[in-house]
């Protein structure tokens, strides 16, 4: 009965946690719910919607958010400073974000694009895309000119991008709260 005695914090710190298969059935639920919507263009497609009003994938977000939220907040007060905690959550999103919306832009965006390549190329729109999508403080925009167009659920390039501005605000908040934390320990006696 060993296992009884440790907290959940004594479990974050090891990797004997599951946190990563929970986090692999959360994904899978989330590609699973977002396979009905893709196919069918419709969200009342997707199963349990209809039946209870709310989906796997929702389900399975609830899921993310919190456990991140948990990760999260233990990377916070295991980092030595507010900087590395930072940095960290810049290199967790902003490298492989960067990578994808150019790709999505001048790889996938050209090569779907109904318009002319030096058109494609020379609409705002296209560039409000990946400068909006890599800032994520505004939202996300989820589509580029006229890629997609044919799709059942019309024009929507990448859709998952939609969490990332709540992620990124999360960081910022907990960053916050952890300084208004520290400031108050340390005013403590």
């Amino acid at each position: 009965m060993d296992f009884m005695k440790k907290t959940i914090s004594n479990h974050e710190k090891t990797k004997d946690n599951n946190f990563n298969l929970i986090r692999f059935i959360a994904a899978f639920l989330v590609l699973f719910s977002h396979s009905y919507i893709v196919i069918t263009g419709d969200p009342n497609t997707v199963p349990l919607k209809l039946l209870l009003g709310i989906t796997w994938g929702g389900i399975a977000v609830d899921v993310f958010f919190i456990t991140s939220g948990f990760l999260i907040a233990g990377s916070f007060y295991n980092r030595k400073g507010l900087v590395p905690f930072i940095l960290a959550r810049i290199l967790r999103i902003y490298p492989a974000l960067i990578v994808a919306m150019f790709i999505s832009v001048f790889i996938f965006g050209l090569w779907f694009t109904s318009l002319k390549p030096i058109e494609y190329l020379t609409t705002i729109e296209t560039y409000k895309y990946l400068i909006k999508n890599i800032i994520l403080f505004f939202g996300v925009n989820y589509n580029l000119p006229n890629v997609f167009m044919d799709n059942p659920y019309i024009n929507a390039v990448n859709g998952s991008l939609w969490t990332l501005p709540f992620e990124v605000k999360m960081y910022f908040y907990l960053t916050l709260i952890g300084l208004f934390i520290n400031f108050i320990e340390k005013k403590s006696p």
